[in-house]
């Protein structure tokens, strides 16, 4: 039964002469779960879970149109046949569960972000703003033996059952190389004028329109803003739509920004960005749409703003990835009332960090995703129910608790501080990371509901745990961080969690942070010191920041502290601290040099395991999650508590 809450999201609508159940649609999102450009069964269970989880439509991730787009062995391969049996499976079963599947087509151009070596084509001899790859351009010829494997590759899908295609044109693309000002500089039929540059875009659709008939639904993802000069701006992405409107050809639309430069950072707005960033300007689009659906997308994550985007006319189709990652189920739980048991996306942009790494597609707390059953997966009943004590209130502790007291466990935990959350707590204090908070309260609520005994302020000791008499003891006790090297603790020589426990009460002229973990949280530190001190310094050992960060969400890491006026210094390691001195050295040329009128050293640094309690609870059964068992990130020490939690 549809929520009433949510009445606008939960309307049907029709596209391309197809009932959409609901406004819900999977965005394409690389998923790293194929292997040698073959279909598996973890890229088909992704598509197929969120289809169980009630999504309307799913766009699948990129498939290549030709040889050139093969960017890595990941890439799905849609213009041969070696997929066709994988596709008509797919593609049967996503439509068996009451949901559209969508081919994403996509060819990268010179955009060679994965493989910079190879002889990309493109469109003009301008680099790649990422790769600096300069491209082979194309020749007029050579555009229409393209266009040609859009609409063979469009041509399979629907021979293969596929409900429509969706032409990349967004992110700085080959299609998108065509339509910008900026990267187009031709000058055939192909470049110049909006009828020039759209002409690529429309002779793809054109073509597949004539191969596979008029109920077959052709969408576009493009700019609303590219976010470069003389690029496509947003009058520029109106005039662009309404081109294509004109065409006939297009059944709905889809925006999202950026390309390959530092606009990058808009492709997938993190955390710092608000909800729905970018709605306005889907609205914009839309009004230019002339009546084609128009997909909003972006940081849309509550059932309360996507309901808001159908009912105020920012979108006529909402758009999702990171919220569809974080809970398959998304749709089904909105639908039923259910808003507040969807396990958050806190849009910190993990997962498509950890895919431009070449990973599969993973998140903190979703420990099935690309499994069967992901969507209305539930933690299985225990054989016997024990009683278990868990020792430390951080996010590996909390995941433990839940899931153990879930599978009919008797679970009391204690938690040292006044409010469970650990460090993980402490991050969501920091300036623009409160998201990260959302992660905890979902374990809160998920503790509630199936009865865990949470016993806040309290750090147990050996004889308080062994008179608790549990049957197995889970120690969460996290760690703590290390010093720098060669220099000693003292009231202005602080680790980074102390200054964020403290909150403002640091303050003065020059504080310095020591970056020796380059994650996200420490820049955080940063902008937190740069509101309490007049002069802030980074310095770290490494050649550059923000290592541990994925690009996107670096590119506004970078953003912030040259905005804030942060001075970096990478390639310095720390030597010594007294009497207001810091003493640095560069570890490739031994150089050293000093930094006067210090008032804080602020220390960021890798971790020490808080282990203690193991050696001291022989006889028990023990189990060791999170960061006391190894300090690591904080997917490890949620799915580590999920995993022990599911074999007590």
């Amino acid at each position: 039964m549809t929520d009433p809450a949510f009445p606008a999201l939960f309307s049907p609508i029709v596209v391309a002469g197809r009932r959409l159940r609901n406004r819900v649609c999977l965005c394409a999102t690389v998923t790293n779960l194929a292997r040698d450009n073959r279909i598996t069964d973890p890229w088909r269970n992704f598509l197929l879970e969120r289809a169980r989880g009630g999504a309307a439509m799913l766009v699948t991730e990129i498939i290549a149109v030709d040889p050139e787009a093969i960017a890595q062995s990941t890439t799905v391969i849609g213009y041969e046949p070696v997929n066709d049996d994988a596709f008509r499976a797919i593609a049967r079963d996503v439509q068996g569960e009451g949901a559209l599947l969508i081919g994403q087509l996509w060819h990268p151009g010179r955009q060679q972000l994965w493989h910079p070596t190879k002889a990309p084509i493109g469109v003009s001899d301008l680099p790649d703003p990422y790769s600096w790859t300069v491209p082979h351009v194309m020749s007029t010829d050579e555009v229409v033996r393209v266009v040609g494997t859009f609409v063979e590759t469009a041509r399979r899908l629907h021979a293969c059952g596929f409900d429509g295609v969706e032409l990349h044109g967004a992110h700085g693309y080959l299609i998108m190389q065509f339509l910008s000002p900026a990267s187009n500089t031709r000058t055939d039929i192909y470049g110049g004028d909006l009828e020039g540059r759209t002409r690529f875009v429309r002779e793809i659709a054109a073509g597949i329109r004539a191969a596979c008939g008029s109920s077959f639904a052709i969408g576009l993802k493009a700019p609303a803003d590219e976010g470069v000069a003389g690029g496509i701006d947003p009058a520029e992405a109106e005039r662009i739509t309404r081109r294509l409107a004109a065409t006939g050809d297009f059944d709905y639309l889809a925006y999202g920004q950026g390309n390959f430069s530092l606009s990058l950072e808009t492709h997938v707005p993190d955390l710092y960005f608000r909800p729905g960033h970018f709605i306005d300007l889907h609205r914009r689009m839309r009004e230019a749409a002339g009546g084609i659906p128009v997909m909003a997308l972006g940081r849309i994550g509550t059932p309360e703003l996507a309901d808001r985007v159908v009912a105020d006319g920012y979108g006529d189709l909402v758009g999702m990835t990171r919220a569809l990652i974080a809970d398959a189920a998304w749709a089904n739980k909105a639908m039923r009332g259910q808003a507040g048991d969807i396990r958050p996306s806190v849009f910190d942009n993990f997962p498509w960090g950890e895919v431009h790494r070449g990973k599969p597609v993973s998140d903190h707390h979703t420990p099935h995703i690309g499994r069967a059953g992901e969507a209305d997966r539930v933690p299985e009943p225990a054989a016997d129910a024990k009683r278990v004590l868990v020792i430390g209130g951080g996010p590996a502790g909390l995941e433990t608790a839940w899931v153990a007291a879930a599978r009919g466990h008797g679970v009391t935990m204690f938690c040292g501080g006044s409010r469970p959350g650990g460090a993980l707590r402490l991050e969501a204090d920091l300036p623009g990371r409160d998201e990260m908070g959302r992660i905890i309260e979902h374990q809160l609520r998920m503790c509630e509901r199936y009865g865990v005994e949470i016993v806040v302020g309290h750090r147990a000791d050996p004889d308080r745990i062994r008179s608790y008499d549990a049957d197995a003891v889970v120690l969460a006790t996290g760690s703590v961080q290390r010093l720098p090297a060669g220099l000693d603790p003292g009231p202005r020589m602080i680790p980074a969690r102390d200054l964020v426990a403290a909150g403002h009460e640091h303050r003065g002229e020059c504080a310095v942070l020591v970056d020796e973990d380059q994650t996200a949280a420490v820049y955080g530190v940063a902008d937190l010191l740069a509101r309490s001190f007049r002069r802030v310094i980074l310095a770290t050992s490494r050649p550059a920041f923000a290592g541990g960060v994925n690009h996107c969400s670096a590119i506004g890491v970078f953003r912030r502290l040259h905005s804030a006026g942060v001075t970096l210094l990478p390639a310095l390691e720390t030597v010594r601290f007294a009497d207001g001195v810091l003493e640095l050295r560069n570890p490739y040329s031994l150089e050293q040099t000093a930094i006067e009128g210090v008032d804080l050293v602020v220390h960021a640094t890798p971790r020490i395991a808080c282990d203690g309690l193991l050696g001291e609870l022989g006889g028990l059964e023990v189990h060791l999650v999170g960061d006391c068992r190894s300090p690591r990130n904080l997917q490890s020490a949620i799915l580590g508590g999920h995993g022990v939690a599911e074999n007590l």
